[in-house]
């Protein structure tokens, strides 16, 4: 029997790799999250070229920003002149908070264990404006 599913999610590690090629090659669309640092919008110009080169198809990107800290002029001006060059990033940003890297921790989405957290609710409004953003059907 064949199976047919709306959403998969595929957790890959930064980086291209054998792994990554194959999971672009598959995918209708990909969530890239980038620390707002100069070499990870770098990255993010290069990422198409580079699905375009290894034969990729035509992927919807949705990139939000990761590992925010407002306390820094480089995060806040990395974060502005991304938006100028890529109007599509989406707008929900996720703070660098410790609740977060508590999710590698106890192996657990933030709902599972603290659901009522700032924290939780970021991720919350981030699902909600990608699932807003891919068609699903």
């Amino acid at each position: 029997m064949h199976d047919t599913f709306d959403l998969l999610l595929l957790d890959c590690p930064p980086g291209m790799s054998l792994l990554s090629e194959n999971v672009l090659r598959a995918a209708d669309a990909v969530v890239v999250p980038l620390i707002p640092a100069p070499l990870s919008v770098r990255m993010l110009d290069q990422l198409p070229e580079f699905v375009a080169a290894n034969g990729g198809s035509d992927i919807q990107f949705l990139t939000s920003f990761s590992m925010v800290d407002h306390r820094k002029s480089l995060h806040a001006q990395v974060i502005s002149n991304a938006r100028l060059r890529h109007p599509t990033i989406l707008a929900t940003e996720v703070p660098y908070w410790s609740d977060i890297e508590r999710m590698t921790v106890r192996r657990a989405p933030l709902p599972a264990f603290a659901s009522r957290s700032a924290a939780a609710q970021v991720c919350i409004a981030l699902w909600a404006e990608i699932s807003g953003r891919v068609a699903m059907t």
